[in-house]
């Protein structure tokens, strides 16, 4: 997804994070004649080098006339290795094109990666490479460089450098839409920030992690953290990043339809982009504005607060937000009755978020466009938005969950490791002290016992809660969320399971596979939402065919496999033919009038020369090829091998 995709308002984004924190420390130039008076030394170096690196790894490009000249004054006479760190700085602020500044990046990368690389040159010169990536193009390469870039700053034991990575991938992840991930980079982050940081770093970290809980639907949290953080002292005099809390605060008062308490935040960031003349704060100020009296029916308020908000950004040099802006402006024109030149607006911003494949700002547009829509006497149309509204909320809010999902699962692995680790801790701590304390003073024995009986009591209710935690895991892991189906690693396992006890037991076992014939074509006509409901129509169906000890699980896209114990070939092939009649009859004209759909499978029985369960699967899942290769719609038995 485009990073545009991921804004409202523009500030709807872990800002990059690296240029938020070198905007609250000292400029180059300051910094440079601060340093200048130091001799050079291995300790002047490394103390003026953080201090950089605060500022020289920011995207805007630091002026490599002061940040090199300055560090070179410190550099001690022959120190290669900091030379190179030096070098990996700087990279962060050369001009030129793109591909200069990647090629660069590489050409560091390559001298780093020997025996004899330094890693925290390494670290920066992956740091160099992701923020040159994150700038233009997908968001995947640059993740990935940062993840080596972490890594590197992990194995230097560089906090400050880690810290920083850390907030800027957390603002990576967010522009990429993996909340989850963002929060736990920035919640990490906040954990170093606490031992290596300062006031002000932890407020403005505050903000990220605030907005990961809001974008993950966690509202009330984010409020808090958001609220936190604008009130915290260390945010004084740091006009810029008050105006990105309160815009925050007001796109969260919106959504939760306090209008008032919108506008209070809006207007609040309008009147700190005024005082600093700052015509691109004031643009979104004003755009959020607008936007908050457009549905709470102040339509005249908000075309008035939109035209201030366009000239705001014409002022600014850049091409505003044109699908929020024609959102905006079409709520406002509803409004007013002015229902055609609504539909236009409203039509203009749908076609540019489904451009981009923004589920999120395109359900904004559909459910005023279908009210528009109505009241224009086509009630089809209508109430086919409403339908797609209905389809892409579902689909944020089943995203939504497993990012929740996510979070807690990798939460709860950090926790356990953090667990385990205290555990070991608490009985060396206990085993000193009853030492101590028999040594000391033996009359404390019955004290000292209860209190161990009372911990082991704790650790061991807090051992099952966490086994029963991970159990609940492990069924998540095993479980195809889309169909509740069994997955493809459950699968094999219980057929593996069931290859060896048939064998042992000298018992028949009967495999069939199956697929959807032409599923892509469904997808392609009727969207991946309705590919989705027909794939768990198709397991609800397998699942009511089939016995009770029988299995069916889902182990591909559109493939599903059973598994039938104790059931002979001739009565299998019955058994799919079933499943096969079941499913060509299924009724699918809720999902799309006149959706059929058919499915071919393979039978394969348990033969001795099967080596185990895989073989024995393949040999159906051949079977399955060659009726899809006959004809589809039918059951193939597998050969003998």
């Amino acid at each position: 997804m485009k990073k545009a995709a991921s804004r409202r308002y523009g500030y709807d984004v872990f800002f990059s994070a690296l240029v938020l924190i070198a905007a609250a420390f000292p400029p180059a130039g300051a910094v440079a004649a601060e340093v200048a008076e130091a001799q050079p030394s291995p300790a002047a170096f490394d103390e003026a080098f953080d201090r950089f690196l605060l500022e020289g790894l920011t995207p805007t490009r630091n002026d490599e006339a002061i940040l090199r000249p300055s560090l070179e004054a410190l550099l001690p006479r022959g120190d290669v290795v900091r030379r190179r760190r030096l070098e990996a700085l700087a990279c962060h602020a050369i001009d030129g094109t793109a591909e200069e500044s990647l090629a660069r990046a590489d050409l560091l990368i390559a001298m780093e990666s020997g025996d004899e690389g330094d890693a925290i040159a390494r670290s920066l010169a992956h740091a160099c490479r992701a923020i040159h990536m994150s700038e233009s193009g997908p968001l995947g390469p640059a993740i990935a460089s940062f993840d080596a870039a972490v890594d590197s700053a992990r194995r230097a034991e560089h906090p400050k450098l880690l810290i920083q990575l850390l907030i800027n991938r957390s603002g990576a992840h967010s522009l990429d839409g993996q909340y989850a991930r963002a929060l736990l980079d920035a919640l990490e982050a906040d954990d170093a920030l606490q031992k290596h940081g300062d006031a002000f770093m932890r407020a403005l970290n505050m903000q990220f992690v605030g907005i990961a809980y809001r974008r993950m639907g966690d509202l009330e949290l984010a409020e808090q953290l958001l609220m936190q953080s604008l009130q915290n002292t260390a945010m004084d005099g740091q006009w810029v990043h008050r105006i990105a809390v309160l815009l925050q605060l007001g796109y969260l008062h919106e959504d939760t339809k306090r209008y008032e308490n919108a506008r209070q935040s809006f207007n609040a960031a309008i009147a700190l982009c005024t005082t600093h003349n700052s015509p691109i704060d004031c643009a979104y100020a004003r755009l959020g504005l607008a936007s908050t009296d457009a549905v709470d029916k102040r339509p005249r308020a908000a075309l008035r607060t939109l035209e201030r908000a366009e000239a705001d950004f014409a002022e600014a040099g850049t091409p505003g937000e044109d699908a929020m802006i024609s959102l905006v402006r079409g709520q406002a024109l509803a409004a007013l009755g002015r229902q055609r030149e609504a539909l236009t607006m409203l039509d203009s911003a749908i076609t540019i978020w489904r451009s981009e494949g923004n589920d999120r700002y395109l359900a904004m547009a559909l459910e005023p466009r279908a009210a528009v829509l109505q009241g224009l006497g086509r009630p089809d149309d209508a109430l086919s938005d409403l339908r797609e509204y209905l389809e892409v909320f579902k689909r944020e809010n089943a995203e939504r969950a497993e990012q929740r999902t996510e979070f807690l699962r990798e939460r709860f692995e950090s926790r356990r490791r953090d667990f385990e680790n205290a555990d070991l801790r608490a009985k060396e701590r206990l085993r000193r002290q009853e030492i101590e304390s028999l040594d000391r003073l033996r009359q404390w024995q019955n004290v000292a016992i209860a209190l161990g009986v009372a911990l082991v009591l704790l650790l061991f209710g807090i051992t099952m809660r966490q086994l029963w935690r991970a159990r609940h895991l492990k069924v998540l892991s095993e479980t195809d969320a889309l169909t509740g189906a069994p997955n493809r690693r459950a699968l094999l396992y219980e057929g593996q399971r069931a290859f060896l006890d048939s064998r042992r037991r000298m018992k028949t076992l009967t495999v069939l596979a199956l697929d959807i014939d032409h599923f892509k074509r469904i997808n392609d006509a009727y969207g991946h939402a309705t590919g989705d409901a027909v794939l768990a129509r198709i397991a609800k169906e397998c699942e009511r065919t089939l016995r009770q000890r029988d299995l069916i699980g889902r182990i591909g896209g559109e493939e599903f496999a059973g598994l039938l114990p104790e059931t002979s070939l001739d009565a299998a092939v019955q058994v799919a033919e079933r499943i096969r009649g079941g499913v060509e009859g299924l009724d699918l004209d809720d999902l799309a009038p006149g959706l059929r759909v058919t499915i071919s499978l393979g039978v394969a029985a348990l033969d001795p020369h099967d080596a185990d369960f895989a073989t024995l699967l393949h040999r159906a899942d051949k079977a399955l090829y060659r009726a899809k290769e006959t004809g589809r719609n039918r059951v193939e038995v597998a050969a003998r091998p």
